[in-house]
């Protein structure tokens, strides 16, 4: 440990001697929930960065990180570094990908692409071959006048290969696909009173219980709604989020993406263990402007994306046109 320290001290020492500029790692939250900043991540290489924001991440098992940008889908690896993009067979990339999931399916990881653009969301192997997709809405008489009402924000698939679509940008409604991909109900549209969303933004099936349930991000009416597999109402968990957008599982923990600023981690019963970035209250919230310069290294403006990967680490997305993901590691309490 103090060979390390030594080395640390000698390049923070050589940097600073060069001219370069030093970004210390920051921590944000609270008691067993505190998370530290990992300056610099993702790097890459002349020439190529992040770009507009209003997409998702998500993470594989082997320590990759995908980052959906406006025009292509980022792989950031294990080492941190820029490794490319994933594209078909026919060298074309996935543009306008708004939420995404890295998912195991029949013994093979697979994301799970929602794009609201083209009225589908679409199932892809990190090599780019699409496995299936589901395009346009369920074709019920009178649930859509016209495909353009549909924007599916998000999607999740059970470990029993049921299929679950988020229409956030649309009619906020859920709907519930078999494992066949067969349309089996809705539920939801727009309203402000319970079981009714305003922008039903994220899905997330969470295992963790004896039977996997359904965890919606109703990010306008500033709640996170909990529901069965079949659709039926469970409870609110929180109504006092800040327009939550986005939701990931590591463990027994739940981490939700907030719109307005703020990560906020959950135990299994989904008591509030802590909450992130949220430190600096003279910040502007929730505005995908904000300029590099008046960035503060760990504190949030306007999560879109949340995920952890493999070892626990946690990834903020920020809708922004500069582009901005942070990562977060935990800081095990003395």
């Amino acid at each position: 440990m103090r060979i390390c320290s030594v080395l640390l001290s000698l390049v923070l020492v050589l940097s600073l001697a060069l001219g370069a500029e030093i970004t210390a790692p920051a921590r944000t939250g609270q008691g067993a929930g505190v998370y530290e900043t990992v300056p610099g991540w993702p790097s890459y290489p002349e020439g190529k960065r992040l770009g507009n924001l209003h997409g998702d991440l998500a993470a594989d098992s082997k320590g990759n990180v995908y980052i959906a940008t406006g025009n292509t889908i980022q792989v950031i690896g294990p080492d941190g570094n820029y490794h490319g993009e994933i594209r078909t067979k026919g060298g074309k990339v996935f543009k306008g990908v708004h939420g995404m999931k890295v998912r195991r399916l029949e013994g093979e990881e697979i994301l799970l692409l929602a794009m609201p653009r083209i009225k589908r969301v679409v199932a892809v192997k990190p090599d780019g071959t699409v496995v299936w997709q589901i395009i346009g809405p369920p074709e019920v008489p009178g649930m859509y006048k016209s495909r353009g009402e549909y924007n599916p924000t998000d999607m999740d698939v059970s470990p029993d290969g049921r299929v679950v679509i988020v229409d956030g940008y649309g009619k906020s409604l859920v709907h519930l696909y078999d494992k066949d991909r067969k349309y089996m109900k809705s539920f939801g549209g727009k309203g402000k009173e319970t079981e009714k969303f305003d922008v039903c933004h994220n899905i997330l099936i969470d295992p963790r219980g004896e039977k996997p349930t359904l965890l919606i991000s109703d990010r306008q009416n500033n709640r996170l709604q909990h529901y069965d597999m079949e659709g039926n109402f469970i409870r609110t968990i929180d109504d006092q989020l800040g327009r939550p957008c986005a939701a990931d599982i590591h463990g027994e923990v739940l981490a939700v993406g907030e719109l307005d600023g703020r990560i906020s981690l959950y135990g299994k019963d989904y008591k509030l263990i802590s909450r992130l970035g949220d430190e600096r209250k003279d910040r502007q919230k929730a505005s995908n402007q904000i300029s590099p310069e008046h960035w503060h290294e760990g504190d949030l403006v306007a999560v879109h994306g949340c995920t952890f990967d493999v070892h626990g680490a946690l990834y903020a997305q920020e809708w922004n046109v500069h582009g901005r993901v942070t990562k977060y590691i935990r800081v095990e309490a003395p």
